[in-house]
């Protein structure tokens, strides 16, 4: 079994103590909130026992709901962390379960979460989460110091040095480091090292010691030359770890199953299909929340354009998607009803030095749509295309694909992500900012995407709107 399998199996065992936390923690803050208020527990109300039988709802729910707030937050990390980390993940955690469970109190039954007990779950839970991970790295280090795993690192340049100061960081099962030997590609570069074995001696550190575990730290450029030594631990039954990184390629790859074929994939950024996927079902729910909430503000945009500036109500133009694929976005119309032919008498207005085109005096914007553009009302119909799928809340600003074959080879990875409503861009000020940085900001969101930084972005874009200052 390779370390990462180890891992997975632990991670197991802190899923179920963090769900017995909880359970606990939910149970004793009913109990509490009953002492508070004078009366037994479990508390009857009408003739039900209102902790056991209408509570069980909750409880049934809150053991699969904690775990995926806590993963969101990175809390299933194999490296440890400090003991700070862990009461601000808790803390950070617990506010957002508060929050869960006010919003399905108000869209459900409003018995089923007192106001009192949410309160006290919110404060017993960083206490109660923070001694559930002490007792996990207690649990994990003991079954670590019982079946210690060997690992022989071949390799002694950077990436050797980032594996070994991994391998201390490990929280649980931390396994021993049985050799550090130098590689082919290094004879020349450290001839003057004779503390560290070559890696003609690995055959004799796997007769003589318990290894179970090879970490080949090198470019994958030598990969060829490495094969013989994974022949050699296949032989004796030990895990090899081959170099998948190359000096040509910064993509991290990962292997994929393609109908039985196993085949190493670079991707620009890594990105979670299940995460994602949960990005695809926030999308949806806020697209449907929004379009049912601002419904009466659309009503009065539509009536607003239609009595100043007649029909077409909606503009609607060809944009470029998810990896350039092409989509209707709409908007409401803002400008006169000929302003893309308009477009070449203008062009000397444009304020951006790339492709794009971005005029804050545009002389073909209409008196209203001024209005609805300094606030951003005439982006709402868009809600319809998150809807729809074409687009995210949250990511780059989709382009004209005119703009896009002009676009250098290295800013056309701003399309490997589903275009959004608002991004890093728009909550920094729009035509403030030049168009090569405009790009960076872009592929800074892709390459660190999260559902936190989603969170961050949605918070920083209310202001901004509010404002005015992101028109």
């Amino acid at each position: 079994m390779t370390l990462s399998k180890t891992w997975r199996q632990f991670r197991l065992v802190m899923i179920a103590i963090d769900s017995i936390t909880i359970f606990g923690t939910y149970v004793i803050a009913d109990m509490a909130r009953c002492h508070l208020r004078d009366t037994d527990w479990p508390e009857l109300i009408g003739g039900e026992i209102n902790s056991v039988r209408v509570q069980a709802k909750v409880l049934v729910f809150l053991p699969f709901a904690w775990p995926v707030i806590l993963n969101t937050l990175g809390w299933y990390n194999q490296r440890w962390r400090s003991w700070r980390w862990v009461l601000r993940k808790g803390v950070a955690a617990s506010v957002l379960l508060g929050l869960l469970i006010s919003a399905l109190a108000l869209l459900f039954e409003r018995e089923l979460y007192p106001r009192m007990q949410i309160a006290l779950v919110v404060v017993l839970l960083p206490a109660t989460t923070a001694a559930a991970r002490g007792i996990s790295t207690l649990l994990g280090r003991w079954m670590g110091s019982r079946q210690s795993r060997g690992v022989v690192i071949v390799g002694t340049g950077r990436e050797a040095v980032r594996i070994r100061r991994l391998l201390r960081s490990v929280a649980f099962d931390r396994p021993t480091l049985v050799a550090n030997l130098r590689g082919p590609w290094e004879r020349d570069s450290t001839p003057d090292d004779h503390d560290t074995d070559d890696i003609g001696q690995l055959g004799p550190i796997l007769d003589r010691n318990v290894v179970d575990e090879v970490i080949f730290a090198a470019p994958l450029e030598e990969l060829p030359n490495l094969l013989p030594y994974v022949a050699l631990c296949e032989e004796v039954g030990v895990t090899a770890h081959v170099p998948v990184e190359s000096s040509i390629c910064h993509s991290i790859p990962e292997i994929v199953n393609f109908h039985g074929v196993p085949l190493l994939a670079y991707s620009p950024a890594q990105h979670s299909p299940e995460m994602l996927g949960v990005k695809r079902f926030l999308d949806v729910g806020f697209a449907i929340i929004g379009i049912t909430v601002t419904a009466p503000i659309i009503i009065g945009c539509a009536i607003a354009v239609w009595l100043t500036c007649g029909r077409p109500i909606l503009f609607r133009q060809r944009r470029s998607g998810l990896n350039g694929r092409e989509f209707w976005m709409y908007k409401f119309r803002t400008m006169e009803p000929d302003a893309e032919s308009k477009l070449a008498e203008i062009a000397h207005l444009n304020e951006y030095d790339g492709p794009a085109f971005k005029a804050v005096n545009d002389p073909r914007v209409t008196r209203v749509g001024a209005v609805l553009r300094r606030w951003s009302l005439d982006e709402f119909p868009q809600l319809f295309n998150v809807l729809f799928g074409d687009m995210s809340i949250v990511g780059p600003r989709p382009p004209i694909p005119d703009e896009v074959e002009n676009y250098d080879r290295w800013q056309r990875r701003r399309l490997s992500m589903r275009p959004g409503l608002t991004c890093l861009w728009q909550i920094k000020g729009r035509h403030r900012i030049g168009f090569e940085e405009w790009m960076k900001l872009d592929l800074f969101y892709i390459d660190h995407w999260s559902l936190k930084l989603d969170f961050l972005i949605i918070c920083k874009t209310i202001p901004t709107v509010l404002s005015g200052s992101g028109a």
